[in-house]
């Protein structure tokens, strides 16, 4: 558990006689007196708590990590109104962090107010919003992808890796690529004998396991080797180089009809 003051003061307050120094005097004093080490403090000066945007709560809430706990003077500092309240409310509350409040000493986010329920539920609304909003641009990113001929996301096939926003060829798994397709045509379709054969030469899976008959057909029937891209059911050309030549891919799938 960690402890960070925040001291926050607007042209009201300094008014008021209620500035930084009277507040980090006051927080000291009271740290001092619980044995209490503070591991940071952040402030914002000048700047209404009617505002959510402050530069100083924001590092602060970056900062908080579970069962943290926050000092102020009185939670004022923290907001002037109850949507600012609610929402930082929220942002603590996903953390599991709380409030201490030295003028306030019962003080607790996680005591039971009615009136914050319509806030609490208008907040989670906005989070539910905006996980669908990045869910949405994410797809649209996956399709625009898939529109140029490159793969959209998720895992490269075996025998090829990502290079950044790439699909690039692995130069140790791609031959084993290509000696099962060899294999298929070699022993006609006879998934038993290339598996026999796999293990035998020490081929491993992308996990580090002995190939499985289904891993093989995996792999077989994978046109991604011949520069196809699939997405939504659709197959275009793709943008990555192609380790099985088609007519052999072809071939391939023959056999393996043929071998039921």
């Amino acid at each position: 558990m960690k402890y960070y003051a925040y001291y926050r003061v607007s042209t009201q307050s300094q008014a008021e006689q209620n500035g930084i120094e009277m507040q980090i005097a006051e927080i000291e004093k009271y740290c001092k007196g619980n044995n209490i080490e503070l591991s940071g403090s952040f402030s914002d000066e000048g700047i209404s708590g009617t505002r959510a945007d402050r530069e100083g709560l924001n590092d602060l809430l970056a900062s908080l990590e579970r069962d943290d706990r926050v000092v102020v003077l009185n939670t004022s500092r923290l907001w002037r109104n109850d949507s600012v309240k609610v929402m930082i409310h929220h942002e603590m509350k996903k953390i599991g962090v709380d409030i201490i409040s030295i003028e306030q000493r019962t003080y607790s986010i996680y005591s039971k107010d009615p009136n914050d329920f319509l806030f609490n539920g208008m907040m989670e609304l906005l989070d539910q919003y905006e996980r669908m909003a990045i869910s949405m641009k994410l797809a649209k990113g996956r399709k625009a992808r898939a529109k140029t001929g490159n793969k959209p996301c998720g895992t490269a096939p075996y025998g090829y890796r990502w290079d950044g926003n790439d699909i690039v060829v692995d130069f140790n798994n791609n031959l084993v690529v290509k000696d099962i397709f060899d294999m298929c045509l070699e022993f006609q379709g006879n998934m038993s004998k290339i598996r026999r054969a796999c293990i035998e030469k020490g081929y491993k899976t992308s996990t580090g396991k002995d190939f499985s008959v289904q891993a093989i057909k995996n792999i077989l029937h994978n046109d991604f080797y011949i520069g196809v891209v699939t997405y939504a059911g659709k197959k275009i050309e793709g943008q990555h180089e192609a380790i099985i030549e088609r007519e052999q891919f072809n071939n391939a799938t023959k056999m393996m009809n043929k071998e039921g």
